[in-house]
């Protein structure tokens, strides 16, 4: 079996992240000590932790989540239907007028198939 040329990503815990953010905030260790310490490769990292415990009070865990903002979705955004109570007068008129537009070419269309059938 090969061996890994790269160690593995070690992964910590909740209760790891809020120690370590309690460590640097009441504590007042250097974030360099902390990061030597917990052996943690990237100082980011570890400002993340302690962000995130400022604010929620905790750490959480987003791994898997792919960055994904509350409120925030990929792909095309949804269509907003609206009924036609919510339309005003004038957009009415606009889409009764769009359908008729409709309703005359799917009818001019299908007199032309009808007249090459019965010319054939």
């Amino acid at each position: 079996m090969k061996e890994r040329k790269t160690e593995k990503h070690r992964k910590f815990s909740i209760e790891e992240k809020n120690q370590i953010a309690v460590l640097y905030l009441d504590k007042h260790m250097r974030m360099c000590e902390i990061l030597r310490l917990y052996n943690i490769p990237h100082e980011s990292m570890a400002k993340r932790w302690v962000k995130q415990y400022r604010a929620l009070g905790t750490c959480v865990d987003q791994r898997g989540r792919g960055g994904i903002k509350e409120g925030i979705k990929k792909g095309r955004p949804k269509k907003h239907v609206v009924s036609l109570e919510e339309l005003t007068k004038r957009e009415l008129i606009e889409k009764v007028r769009l359908y008729e537009d409709i309703k005359n070419s799917l009818a001019c269309v299908m007199n032309r198939e009808q007249d090459t059938t019965i010319k054939s």
